[in-house]
């Protein structure tokens, strides 16, 4: 069978982030919701004392609304909102967090230098930073809500601050340890790759050190996100968790992103 190494990122591919005509949602776990776009993903975690967003897709009103009309379908009350936790300064994550902020007064979370890249980085200077953050989060710091913990990583590369998180997930009684690499694709500059390069060997430690069996992106672009929702969506009692992957598979996971630091490596020697 020919599997593919990496993923296939085209320029169709960051054109479809700021695509809002399409929204996708499961529970993928008891406490855990995801909200995808075509490209972006959002995830809801449910605690005892309330619900934890983790990024928030594009700055768009429709991507809100996806959202909270998604917590209303699976059952659960959007006032039960609490946190919004990022894995980085980007338009594509910090997203629609401003509307989080003014109806629910949501608690932010983001790390100080990526709140700063965000203010003087923007991916888009149409589109201004619209919500503060509240809490900086840095490496070691676990944000807690009732039954909950994000263990926060941080993972340069990507941005200048991004954050990783592993946290736990539960399905029937049975819980996991989750893990969200909070950077995607790798920069474009030898330094940045660099640098990146080593987060994810960290971070890939962490993941080993804290058994973690399953996997998250915030794009779906990197693990068959869209695919992986509507199987969960359809979903037989008999049928096996789809994201529960294992340990040796976790490690074949972050391989993807090593094979797409090798390629633009390549890019830049070759050049």
């Amino acid at each position: 069978m020919n599997l593919l190494d990496k993923p296939m990122i085209t320029k169709d591919t960051f054109q479809a982030m700021e695509d809002m005509s399409y929204f996708i949602h499961s529970l993928i776990f008891d406490d855990l919701l995801i909200v995808a776009q075509k490209e972006t993903n959002c995830f809801v975690l449910k605690s005892d004392e309330g619900l934890i967003v983790i990024d928030a897709i594009w700055p768009c009103e429709d991507a809100y609304n996806a959202i909270i009309s998604a917590i209303k379908n699976i059952g659960w009350n959007p006032d039960d909102i609490k946190k919004l936790v990022l894995t980085h300064g980007h338009l594509d994550h910090t997203g629609c967090g401003k509307w989080f902020v003014e109806h629910y007064r949501a608690k932010t979370y983001l790390s100080k230098t990526d709140d700063d890249f965000w203010q003087n980085n923007p991916l888009r200077t149409d589109i201004q930073k619209d919500f503060d953050i509240d809490v900086y989060v840095q490496h070691g710091d676990i944000i807690s809500l009732g039954n909950k913990s994000i263990y926060v990583f941080e993972t340069p590369g990507h941005t200048p601050g991004g954050l990783s998180y592993i946290f736990n997930v539960s399905e029937n009684g049975i819980e996991y340890k989750a893990a969200l690499w909070g950077g995607s694709a790798p920069p474009m500059d030898l330094h940045g790759i660099a640098t990146y390069m080593k987060s994810l060997d960290y971070f890939i430690e962490q993941t080993e050190k804290h058994n973690v069996e399953v996997v998250l992106s915030n794009h779906t672009a990197f693990d068959n996100g869209i695919e992986r929702i509507k199987y969960s969506q359809k979903r037989m009692r008999y049928m096996p968790n789809i994201y529960v992957i294992g340990q040796n598979n976790v490690r074949k996971y972050f391989q993807v992103f090593r094979n797409l630091c090798y390629e633009k490596l390549k890019g830049i020697v070759n050049n």
